[in-house]
């Protein structure tokens, strides 16, 4: 029985150490939307830590599909910006897997999803622009010199915003958008 009692009590200590250095990428859709990290020491920082995933079987029509396919963009793997439809089609699976093999972590992530790996080094490339009216400017400084601008809420867990390339409105970068067949709206 004690052999049982610690095979337990060692199988429930490796799932919670697994938590704490994995965890789960539910806690961004949790949010509903791509957001801020309220635990940032200055305020100035940025991280997308625990986003994603976003893929075909992942929030395939959203908003936060949209500003992954501004990253996309801005680095070149996306060709127009009439590419950035807010759908996950094949076409931003295959620039994703690109991006993934060749940017975002080369070797190691081959996916076609923009896994929160994706996400974290992603963020390395942002860069705080300033104040805009009530919200914080982040500027996004890709490979192909595209700098794409975002916008964050200034609360804990500011929301981000980007602009919808057919209409010019901000939109915020929220998981779920619903069934639409463009979901950028």
């Amino acid at each position: 029985m004690k052999r049982f009692s610690r095979t337990i009590t060692a199988a429930t200590a490796a799932l919670a150490f697994s938590l704490l250095i994995n965890p789960s990428s539910a806690t961004a859709a949790g949010e509903g939307y791509i957001d801020a990290d309220p635990g940032l020491s200055n305020g100035f920082e940025n991280d997308w830590n625990d986003e994603g995933p976003l893929g075909q079987a992942s929030y395939p029509t959203s908003n936060a599909v949209g500003l992954w396919q501004w990253v996309l963009w801005a680095d070149g793997y996306l060709s127009t910006v009439s590419d950035i439809d807010c759908v996950f089609g094949s076409g931003t699976a295959a620039a994703t897997r690109r991006w993934n093999r060749e940017v975002g972590s080369p070797g190691t992530l081959e996916s076609g999803r923009a896994e929160q790996l994706s996400f974290v080094n992603a963020d390395n490339r942002l860069r705080f622009g300033g104040d805009y009216n009530s919200t914080l400017q982040y500027v996004y400084y890709g490979s192909s010199a595209r700098p794409v601008t975002f916008l964050r809420g200034k609360s804990a867990h500011g929301a981000y915003y980007f602009k919808n390339p057919a209409t010019g409105a901000w939109l915020s970068a929220v998981y779920s958008n619903g069934e639409k067949a463009n979901a950028c709206g």
